[in-house]
């Protein structure tokens, strides 16, 4: 009986367009195995995998960021990172634990390559198209 209710409830706050009882890992299996990986790879040491979700974007445990940030980085950027890392969803290594769900591909480029970026053109499929262009 209590475990109907449960479900019942998600169902309904689902359809509501809340998605508070849905964790990053359920996001993730939910994708179509056809799904396009995103990646961003540069000689900074950058190494971050990403994927679309109905959610916005998410960046693939395993990732990683460089060690520091550009200096022309907005504030509130440099308090996502800083999160990140005394949550630990980022190591000390710069490398992200687990997934982790962006509200767009712009937020998930500009905290992977730590200086102002365009999601859109930044993230890129291995045969090089970047979501703009693919979106087009």
């Amino acid at each position: 009986m209590l475990q109907e209710f449960i479900s019942n409830t998600k169902l309904l706050v689902n359809t509501l367009g809340f998605k508070v009882f849905d964790s990053v890992e359920d996001n993730i299996n939910k994708l179509d195995n056809n799904q396009d990986y995103f990646y961003i790879n540069t000689v900074r040491g950058i190494n971050a995998k990403g994927v679309r979700t109905s959610d916005g974007f998410a960046v693939l445990k395993n990732s990683i960021i460089p060690p520091s940030t550009t200096n022309s980085i907005a504030d509130y950027l440099i308090k996502i990172i800083k999160s990140l890392f005394q949550s630990g969803i980022i190591d000390k290594g710069n490398k992200f634990t687990r997934d982790y769900i962006f509200t767009s591909p712009s937020t998930a480029a500009l905290i992977v390559l730590g200086r102002n970026a365009n999601g859109r053109t930044e993230w890129k499929i291995k045969n090089g198209r970047t979501i703009k262009q693919i979106e087009q």
